[in-house]
């Protein structure tokens, strides 16, 4: 009987050493793939990147009708929401690839920060849109900035939606030591997460309602 039990046992342990092991195989696989998908969606954005500095410089210097040139603004901010939207996937699912994920995260705060201020310049010439720039923290592992972060993202897609030609969101993330957004936010009194700047004028931080935040917006005028 004992012996019989000893080989029950032994197989048993084998069996389960056998499927760990095909599962971390699996893993890594997967993880594989998903590395791959990654690397292309990192070289993507390094051509969007430059494509976004060619692209601005046109709309700027060119002779474009506001309509031509808040058309390929909004565009293209429309763009890089739906790229980050995809990345957003990676992030909750990805073990192996962080360090890849936090470096696309910084190529797509960068080229909303560019974003931005092609924005700012074309207001000065086409008036007729305003610039709504949310500032959050990335992964923040606090449970109530998470929440808050939750209800702001909610609240603006939402005033977003309502007014789809009249609003350009850009959501940049306040963490990733990149110069460029730490300076702007100094710049505007952006200092607590999350934040919402109004045409650059205004910096909302208190939950508000929908219709408050509608107000603050195209009040700033």
């Amino acid at each position: 009987m004992v012996e019989g039990s000893k080989s029950v046992f032994w197989q048993a342990l084998i069996f389960t050493i056998v499927i760990f092991g095909l599962g971390l195989l699996f893993g890594y696989y997967l993880e594989s793939s998903r590395a791959s998908s990654v690397e292309l969606n990192l070289l993507s954005s390094e051509v969007s990147l430059l494509d976004e500095q060619i692209r601005g410089r046109i709309v700027e210097d060119s002779n474009l009708s506001c309509e031509i040139a808040m058309g390929s603004t909004f565009a293209f901010a429309d763009k890089i929401y739906e790229e980050a939207l995809n990345l957003e996937k990676y992030d909750s699912s990805s073990k192996f690839n962080k360090d890849v994920l936090v470096v696309l995260h910084k190529r797509y705060d960068l080229l909303r920060a560019m974003l931005w201020d092609e924005s700012i310049k074309l207001k000065k010439r086409c008036p007729s849109f305003h610039t709504v720039v949310y500032f959050f923290e990335y992964a923040p592992e606090n449970i109530e900035l998470k929440g808050r972060q939750g209800f702001f993202s909610k609240l603006l897609l939402d005033v977003k939606n309502n007014h789809p030609g009249e609003i350009l969101l850009i959501p940049i993330a306040s963490n990733l030591d990149l110069a460029s957004v730490q300076l702007a936010m100094e710049n505007y009194g952006v200092e607590e997460m999350p934040s919402v700047l109004i045409d650059e004028k205004r910096v909302v931080s208190d939950i508000v309602t929908l219709e408050e935040m509608e107000g603050f917006i195209f009040s700033s005028s």
